[in-house]
């Protein structure tokens, strides 16, 4: 059913309620219909056991005792509600009857199992008559129906349910109408939400939609929706940023080795001095090329969650790897590295990226440290992660840059240390990369004192 969805929300209502309407008109009904025949029975009874006392037995006939008198009586009184008395003897034979009776009979069903009620008609009229059997010391001798008209009672009952059921599609139709109206005020909010969400566009991110007064389902709506809003904001600003960061880190390779190049078209040089330019090209294309494919890495870390490739590696392992790459720069400048091994057990996790988060952190950490100094890598087991710290004596981190370093192509004080090289990606993809893998990752530092890494790996996949 193509509604809208206010319609289908009254639809709904409409629906619940006419199921629970249908009920209570179903118990007034039949409440009454039982209270109108407790009514009929009651005089029944009364008019039976009435006249079981006016019978008597002549000749083995049941009879009745003043049936003159009683036919006199008619004459005398209008009877509102007349009463029909019928007696039959064991098998059912007609033995006796009521003088307004006249040739007519009452229905008789053959019973030992004491008073039956039950609905007839008499003369194409509605009655409620009642079978009784008629006892004489101690054992049935006959059997005595009486019964009244039950015209008035059916017609209450008849008026009574066409009362409901005419008016049970008017309630509805009215239910719907007010639940609809209803319904509309209620999701005013949600339109309101709708048209300011439909005015925010990229160049207008700041725009936030009004939270409703009350603090309910649609505040909370509204404030998620905010609270996305704000985020997607952050994100294309980020976007924005390490855009022009990237164009920023990637012009500057390219405009040395075109600087490079033109330089030696413009008169003939001698090979010593060919030499030398292309070596600064070929160095400058090696540092685009990192560049590029540092790029490339971040960028596909979004669908990387999919591929991953778990399986049981010792964290120890890898760090001997990744330090047996890097000897030749720790000999070059004489760092020692401490490792410190707690009896470490195996890890489930991707050894590619676990890989790659040790280099990138050893390598910031020989990178950044003075000749001479030593880092410290330290392995614990705890209950249910491993934890792995990796500590240098280097330059340090300011306190107000401490929250900036994971950002990409953001890298620490750069203009004060430009004798060291990088991208300032190495730790996005470290924070990328643990984010993947469930690793916690904490960063301490102390300006001029060096810098602590931490990271807590989980047992499991």
């Amino acid at each position: 059913m193509n509604l809208a969805f206010k319609d289908r929300i009254a639809w709904h209502y409409m629906l619940a309620t006419a199921a629970l309407i249908a009920v209570v008109y179903a118990v007034v009904f039949l409440v009454v219909q039982q209270q109108v025949y407790a009514d009929l029975d009651r005089s029944l009874r009364y008019e039976a056991a009435k006249h079981q006392q006016e019978l008597t037995i002549v000749g083995g006939k049941i009879l009745f005792s003043h049936k003159g008198e009683w036919q006199e009586r008619e004459h005398r009184e209008v009877q509102v509600d007349p009463v029909f008395i019928q007696i039959n003897d064991l098998q059912g034979r007609l033995m006796d009857r009521s003088p307004n009776l006249k040739a007519d009979r009452l229905l008789f069903a053959v019973r030992t199992d004491g008073m039956s009620l039950l609905n007839s008609e008499l003369r194409g009229k509605a009655i409620r008559q009642v079978q009784e059997p008629i006892v004489r010391e101690g054992r049935p001798v006959g059997y005595l129906v009486a019964a009244i008209s039950s015209e008035a009672a059916q017609h209450v009952l008849d008026s009574l349910g066409m009362v409901l059921l005419l008016s049970f599609p008017v309630v509805l139709v009215v239910l719907f109408g007010m639940a609809r109206r209803l319904a509309g005020r209620s999701i005013a909010p949600i339109t309101e939400i709708t048209a300011t969400t439909n005015r925010i566009t990229q160049s207008n991110l700041a725009e936030r939609i009004a939270l409703p007064p009350r603090p309910d389902e649609l505040h909370t709506l509204a404030s998620a929706i905010n609270g996305l809003l704000h985020r997607v904001e952050r994100a294309v600003e980020r976007e924005k940023q390490f855009t022009a960061d990237a164009s920023h880190e990637l012009r500057t390779p390219l405009a040395v080795l075109k600087g490079t190049l033109e330089v030696l078209i413009r008169k003939p040089r001698t090979s010593a001095e060919y030499v030398e330019n292309i070596a600064l090209g070929i160095g400058e294309i090696d540092r685009l090329t990192h560049l590029v494919d540092q790029l490339l890495l971040l960028a596909r870390f979004e669908n990387h969650a999919k591929s991953l490739n778990r399986q049981e590696l010792t964290v120890l392992a890898c760090v001997h790897d990744v330090l047996y790459r890097l000897r030749n720069t720790l000999n070059t400048k004489h760092i020692r590295v401490d490792v410190q091994d707690g009896d470490t057990e195996p890890i489930v996790s991707d050894p590619f990226l676990v890989d790659l988060i040790l280099e990138n952190l050893l390598t910031n950490a020989v990178k950044y440290s003075p000749a001479g100094s030593t880092i410290t890598v330290v392995l614990s087991s705890g209950a249910d992660r491993l934890t792995c710290t990796i500590i240098d004596q280097g330059i340090g981190i300011r306190p107000d840059e401490l929250g900036r370093i994971f950002d990409p192509l953001y890298r620490s004080d750069a203009l004060a240390h430009k004798e060291i090289g990088g991208t300032g990606l190495g730790l996005s993809i470290v924070a990328k990369a643990c984010a993947l893998l469930h690793i916690k990752l904490d960063v301490q530092s102390e300006l001029g004192q060096g810098t602590t890494f931490t990271l807590e790996f989980p047992r499991g996949a």
